[in-house]
C-alpha cells in the first residue's frame, strides 16, 4: 500500500489548508445546528406552556359549568346513614326513620367434617322469589328463570365451585365452625324478592332428606328432613324508612332516586327519626377559586419568563418575541380583566367578588371579600359561567370565556399546537438540511484533499526534474572546464 505524505513535494500543509477551508464552509452547517437548537428550545418551551394551560383548564371546569357551581353538603350527627348531596339538590332540614334495613337471604347447611366431605351429587335447581313472612309461603318472582346447577364433584368445596361457576343469583361459600364445615347460601343482591328456593334432583333419588344431597333442599315451608333442610340465618326483607313523614320502601339500601339530588345509604335501624341538613357547599366552591387563581399565577408567570428580553445578553427566553406565546398571554391577561354583562344587579368584574389583579399580573383572593359575595352564590356564579346569549356582548360568563380560549390555544387546531406542530416540521427540514450539507462538505473535503495531493506530487515531480537537469549542467561545466 502506497504512503503519502501530505505536502512533501510543495511544503505546504494540505491538512490544514483543508481544514480552514472547510472550516469557512462548514459556517452554513453550524448555522443549522444553532437553529435546531433554538427549535428545540422553543417546542420544549411550548411543552411547558402547554402543560401549564392544560392544568388552568382543569382548574375551570368547576367554574365554568353553571351545574357545578350547584355544590351541597349533608350535615348529620347519625350514625344509622350516609347522605350525599348532588347537583340538583334542595336546601333544608330532613328526618329519616329506619325501621328495616334491606337484607340478603342467607341460609346454612348442616355441619360436616370439613370441605372435602363427600355430601352427593345430582342437581340443584335455585328459583329466586319472595317468602312470606307470616306462612313462609314461596313465591316465584316474576318473569325469574329457575337456574340448574349439575353437582358431579360431590364435596362440599366441589359443590361450593359448582354454584358460584353457575351464578344463579345466589353464592356459596364454606364457614370452618371449629368443629365442622358450613356450605352457607345467600342471595348476591337485597330485597325482598331475592331470596330463593333450592328444589334437589338427589342421585341417590330421595330428594327431600337430610341424606345425600338432598340436605341441600331448600323448601321455605317446609320442615327439616322433608324439603327444608337448610337453616334459615337471615330473612330477605326491603329497606322501610319514613323520609319527612313519607314512608318509603326500596330493595336496596342505597336510596339514589327517592329525594331529588340526594343519595342516602341505609346502614342500620333507628328507634326514632334523626335529622340532616343540606347547605351550599361554600367551601368546596371556594377551594375551587383558590385552584383557578393559583393556576392562573402559574400560566402568567411561566409565559411571562418564557418571553421575557433579556437586556445584555445574546441568550434570550426561549420564546422571545414569539407572536403565538405573546398572543396566549394578551389575550389571558385580557379575559381576566374582561366586563360580564348579567343581569340587573350582576356582578360585572371579577375585583368586585374578591378576585384582583396585581402589578405583576397575577390575581389575588380577597377571602372576606369573596364570602362577603358569595353570599348570593347564584349572581357569583352567573359572573364565572354564563353560557352567554346571542348577540349580547360580554354575556358570557369569565371562567366560561377562559375555558374556551384554553381549547382553542391547545385544542386539536388550536394556536399553541399549530405552532408546536410548525416548529416540529421545521426540526425535520432543519435535520434533513443538515444531513444533506454534512454529506456535500464531506465530498468536498475529499476532492480539496485529493487535489492538493495531485498538486503537491506535481510539485515533488518538478523539484525532481529541477534537481536532475541542475546535476546535469553541473556535470556539463565540469566536462567544459577541463577540456578547456
Amino acid at each position: 500500500m502506497a504512503i503519502s505524505a501530505s505536502g512533501v513535494g510543495s511544503g505546504i500543509d494540505i491538512n490544514s489548508l483543508v481544514s480552514q477551508l472547510m472550516a469557512v464552509e462548514r459556517k452554513p452547517l453550524e448555522r443549522l445546528g444553532s437553529d435546531l437548537k433554538q427549535l428545540q428550545s422553543s417546542i420544549s418551551a411550548f411543552g411547558k406552556v402547554a402543560g401549564a394551560i392544560s392544568d388552568f383548564q382543569t382548574s375551570l371546569r368547576d367554574l365554568s359549568r353553571p351545574d357545578r357551581w350547584m355544590v351541597y353538603k349533608a350535615t348529620t350527627a347519625s350514625t344509622a346513614f350516609e347522605v350525599a348531596a348532588g347537583s340538583a339538590a334542595t336546601e333544608g332540614d330532613y328526618s329519616i326513620r329506619v325501621d328495616k334495613v334491606a337484607q340478603t337471604l342467607r341460609v346454612a347447611a348442616t355441619p360436616v367434617a370439613d370441605a372435602n366431605a363427600i355430601v352427593g351429587t345430582g342437581s340443584l335447581t335455585i328459583t329466586l322469589g319472595s317468602i312470606d313472612a307470616t306462612t313462609n309461603a314461596f313465591v316465584a318472582k316474576a318473569g325469574a328463570t329457575p337456574a340448574t346447577v349439575t353437582i358431579t364433584n360431590g364435596s362440599l368445596s366441589g359443590i361450593r365451585d359448582a354454584i358460584n361457576a353457575a351464578k344463579p343469583g345466589v353464592t356459596a361459600s364454606i364457614v370452618n365452625t371449629g368443629t365442622g364445615s358450613r356450605l352457607v347460601l345467600t342471595s348476591e343482591t337485597t330485597g325482598f324478592e331475592q331470596a330463593f328456593r333450592i328444589d334437589v334432583a338427589d342421585a341417590d333419588t330421595t330428594n327431600t332428606d337430610t341424606a345425600g344431597l338432598s340436605a341441600l333442599a331448600f323448601a321455605p315451608a317446609g320442615v327439616n328432613g322433608a324439603g327444608r333442610n337448610l337453616a334459615l340465618l337471615q330473612r330477605a326483607q326491603d329497606a322501610e324508612v319514613t323520609i319527612n313523614d313519607i314512608a318509603v320502601r326500596s330493595p336496596s339500601n342505597n336510596l339514589s332516586d327517592t329525594v331529588t339530588g340526594l343519595s342516602i345509604k341505609l346502614k342500620a335501624t333507628t328507634t326514632q327519626a334523626e335529622s340532616f341538613s343540606i347547605t351550599r357547599d361554600t367551601e368546596a366552591i371556594e377551594k375551587s377559586v383558590n385552584a383557578f387563581v393559583t393556576k392562573y399565577n402559574d400560566l402568567q408567570k411561566l409565559l411571562v419568563a418564557q418571553t421575557r428580553v433579556l437586556e445584555g445578553t445574546t441568550n434570550q427566553s426561549p420564546l422571545q418575541g414569539d407572536s403565538a406565546a405573546l398572543s396566549v398571554l394578551r389575550q389571558l391577561r385580557n379575559a381576566v380583566s374582561g366586563i360580564f354583562s348579567g343581569q340587573t344587579g350582576d356582578f360585572t368584574r371579577l375585583s368586585e367578588v374578591g378576585v384582583s389583579v396585581q402589578r405583576d399580573g397575577t390575581l389575588q383572593l380577597d377571602t372576606t371579600k369573596w364570602r362577603s359575595a358569595s353570599a348570593d352564590i347564584v349572581k357569583v356564579a352567573r359572573l364565572f359561567s354564563a353560557e352567554g346569549s346571542p348577540g349580547v356582548a360580554n354575556s358570557t360568563g369569565l371562567a366560561k370565556r377562559l375555558a374556551d380560549l384554553t381549547e382553542s390555544w391547545i385544542g386539536t387546531n388550536g394556536l399553541i399546537t399549530s405552532r408546536t406542530d410548525g416548529l416540529n416540521k421545521s426540526v425535520t427540514v432543519n435535520q434533513r438540511a443538515q444531513t444533506d450539507l454534512q454529506g456535500k462538505l464531506s465530498r468536498r473535503e475529499q476532492r480539496l484533499l485529493a487535489q492538493y495531493q495531485a498538486m503537491d506530487a506535481q510539485v515533488a515531480q518538478l523539484q525532481s526534474l529541477g534537481n536532475y537537469v541542475g546535476q546535469q549542467l553541473t556535470a556539463l561545466s565540469r566536462t567544459n572546464s577541463s577540456n578547456s
